[in-house]
């Protein structure tokens, strides 16, 4: 057992560093991108284009990174960062948001959804959103043919599927991401859209197209919306256990002796 001093010093020596590009390669060894939990931090810690994502490191040991946080641009929102973070204790995490994010500045924090404790004791967050991690089992797969649904392509250059009605899109299936392995997708419509099997459409084509480019489709459900879990389950999607939660994030003002804002 480590004895009270030693501990201090690891704790004095836990730094966060920000991660040049040429660096990224040394998160590999975290993550095992066959996994779909490592899917998403796999990809915007490594792959993400390099001018549109920071990478934070945290180090116990010099050289050695034992997790990280990575803040990117996407075309999810284009006012608020995405925060992804991949770590294996509070502290980190803690460390990794004090240092990454600016104080005023709100951003987009995923993480799994039993850190939310976690974080909370650094960063507020609100538009909290849980969602269930599906993978698609090919074998269940259906695919589903629809005239209405037609290919184009999102402004970042992604696949996306929509179903139009003159100028106005019904819905629309696209993708948030794609990885070596992996690609997560997204499906969004119009109210007006509900029971009319344009989602599912939708959906099913992405999902068509990325397995037709040899990655496999990843889908955050919504645990509390029960029709778009039964549209994955009906085209193939089945639940993989882990939990995910997206909500707002803003640093929380550091704190006086006497617990009063500085």
């Amino acid at each position: 057992m480590p004895c009270q001093e030693e501990r201090i010093q690891c704790f004095l020596m836990s730094e966060v560093l920000r991660v040049a590009p040429s660096e990224r390669y040394r998160l590999a060894p975290l993550l095992d991108p066959r996994l779909p939990q490592d899917a998403m931090v796999a990809y915007y810690g490594l792959q993400h284009p390099a001018d549109r994502v920071v990478v934070y490191g945290y180090y116990q040991v010099a050289h050695a990174p034992s997790g990280f946080l990575a803040l990117a641009q996407t075309g999810y929102d284009l006012f608020r960062p995405l925060a992804v973070p991949f770590v294996g204790s509070a502290a980190a995490l803690q460390a990794l948001l004090r240092v990454s994010l600016q104080r005023g500045r709100p951003v987009m924090l995923h993480l799994p959804a039993e850190q939310r404790a976690w974080a909370e004791e650094e960063v507020d967050l609100s538009e909290p959103r849980v969602s269930e991690l599906r993978r698609l089992d090919t074998k269940e797969f259906r695919p589903e043919t629809n005239v209405l649904v037609v290919p184009c392509q999102s402004p970042t250059g992604l696949p996306r599927f929509e179903v139009r009605s003159g100028d106005v899109v019904r819905a629309a299936a696209g993708v948030n991401w794609k990885g070596e392995l992996f690609a997560e997708v997204y499906v969004e419509s119009q109210p007006e859209a509900a029971g009319r099997g344009y989602r599912r459409s939708a959906l099913a084509a992405i999902a068509g197209q990325l397995l037709s480019e040899g990655r496999l489709p990843l889908y955050q459900v919504g645990e509390n919306d029960v029709a778009a879990q039964a549209e994955a389950q009906w085209i193939g999607f089945r639940p993989t256990g882990v939990r995910c939660l997206l909500a707002q994030a803003l640093l929380r003002a550091p704190t006086s002796a006497l617990g009063e804002p500085r």
